[in-house]
């Protein structure tokens, strides 16, 4: 399906990037808003010659550039695109309003769109940036392509494929644009509740909005700097809990649970998320038995942090850092795993989990059948297709080298190597939790290391490949 025999169109990937910069564009009204309430005057003007740029570059090439129908090469190539090119487009009004350095600007971008909540902010950022990034983290939850494919794109085989490439090719209504619509509309229901949740535990308005699109998107960003903690009492810490689940289940389940409220639990994804965010609570509460911490304080602490950790939102009630190695050893591995594939939440999906386990089932259950029984690898009642299995241990080998590569690189500047593991683990996972590490003092080469894990986390390895694969781009020629 992916196979290169021939280059891409580059004027078709232009012409569908031009659209995709129209919805880019159009997303910089709201922060515009923002600014000009918070009386922001100087950054409105920077939002709005900003979008209007955008705008008009996008239109401009959608509408001038010859049409065709995309392939599924393009389609791919567009999807990996579009995450990097709105963290760079986001990232001007961020180093304008804030006077940090580009590179550090585009960091906070890139963890804003990838929906990450890792941050190089300095202290005092005005109310508009935090709603900003907020925002952005919001907008790439969902997908700015299916916000695009919701709104502005025409119906056809171009569409179908560009929804393929940066969701999958199952689709809830009978076309893609109708599938788009109530994924986009489910989204922002559950946002609205996490909104009205946080109101009730006692958020303000403008800290109940920023934290609602963070939950839901599962990006972590926080209108303050001690995060979570910074609210008193249990009621916020619930409702964030409650918001980054909803935003890790996969979205499909709750288009049906209007027949019937009860389908989430019979979904295995969410069976097998609870029993691991379950499982993870508490060996994670055993292990920070030796803080010295009460038994109902661990276990409070340890809920949160393992629903947080595993359905990649990043939030924070304590220091992580003070944390002891074990505890961080198990919070890494709740970040490898993730939420549940058709949500907002990065890692490795549950989906994969328990592909992964059942592979290793019908290894050993195979020791115990003649030789010639023909045995079928199946999830539920989906069978899983041979090319299928390649794709996920091709994607697991990539992922985790990436992973110690990431680590490595960052011992080599003296950090340990749990630390080291868990920095990595978090920007490849799309999670935001920090043992302390990353912060504007953080090296350069190390800042790019973490950009590229969050690029990769959320856009995930192969699209990523894709683009700098010479044959992307370039004719083979015969020597």
């Amino acid at each position: 399906m992916y196979e290169l025999v021939s280059p891409v169109n580059f004027r078709l990937v232009l012409r569908y990037l031009g659209l995709l910069l129209v919805g880019i564009g159009a997303a910089t009204v709201i922060p515009f808003t923002i600014a000009f309430f918070f009386v922001e005057h100087a950054i409105a003007l920077v939002y709005g010659i900003i979008g209007s740029i955008i705008i008009g570059t996008g239109y401009a090439l959608y509408r001038f550039l010859p049409d065709d129908e995309i392939q599924w090469k393009e389609a791919m190539v567009i999807s990996a695109l579009v995450f990097p090119v709105a963290a760079f487009i986001s990232s001007i009004p961020f180093s304008l309003a804030t006077r940090m350095s580009f590179v550090d600007a585009y960091f906070e971008a890139v963890s804003g769109v990838t929906t990450t909540g890792l941050s190089v902010a300095p202290a005092g950022v005005g109310p508009v940036f935090l709603f900003a990034r907020s925002w952005l983290q919001w907008i790439g939850g969902i997908g700015i392509l299916i916000i695009v494919l919701s709104l502005l794109a025409p119906a056809g085989i171009s569409a179908s494929r560009l929804f393929g490439a940066s969701v999958g090719d199952r689709k809830i209504r009978p076309t893609v644009i109708a599938t788009s619509a109530i994924l986009f509309e489910v989204y922002l229901i559950i946002t609205i509740i996490a909104f009205a949740l946080l109101m009730i535990g006692g958020m303000g308005p403008f800290d109940a909005v920023c934290h609602a699109f963070s939950a839901v998107s599962t990006g972590g960003f926080s209108t303050r700097p001690d995060s979570v903690a910074a609210f008193p009492g249990w009621l916020v810490p619930a409702a964030i809990t409650i918001g980054c689940v909803l935003g890790s289940v996969n979205f499909e389940v709750f288009t049906r649970m209007a027949k019937n409220p009860l389908l989430l639990f019979r979904s295995l994804q969410f069976r097998w998320f609870l029993a691991i965010a379950l499982l993870g609570s508490g060996v994670l509460a055993f292990t920070l038995l030796e803080t010295g911490n009460s038994p109902g304080g661990v276990i409070g602490e340890g809920v949160f942090q393992a629903f947080s950790a595993l359905t990649t939102a990043g939030f924070s009630t304590v220091d992580v850092g003070a944390w002891p190695d074990s505890s961080k050893a198990v919070m890494s591995v709740l970040m490898w795993i993730g939420g549940s594939m058709g949500s907002t939440a990065g890692g490795i999906k549950i989906l994969r989990v328990i592909a992964l386990v059942s592979i290793v089932h019908l290894v050993f259950i195979r020791f115990f059948l003649p030789r010639e029984t023909v045995t079928s690898l199946k999830i539920g009642e989906t069978t899983v297709t041979e090319s299928q299995v390649f794709a996920l241990v091709t994607f697991l080998f990539l992922y985790f080298i990436i992973l110690v590569v990431s680590a490595i690189s960052f011992m080599l500047y003296g950090y340990s190597l749990v630390d080291s593991l868990f920095e990595t683990s978090s920007a490849l996972g799309t999670v935001g939790l920090s043992v302390g590490i990353t912060g504007q003092s953080l090296a350069l080469p190390l800042k790019v290391v973490l950009i590229l894990d969050m690029l990769l986390g959320r856009i995930e390895i192969i699209p990523i490949a894709l683009l700098l694969f010479p044959r992307t781009w370039v004719k083979r020629t015969k020597s």
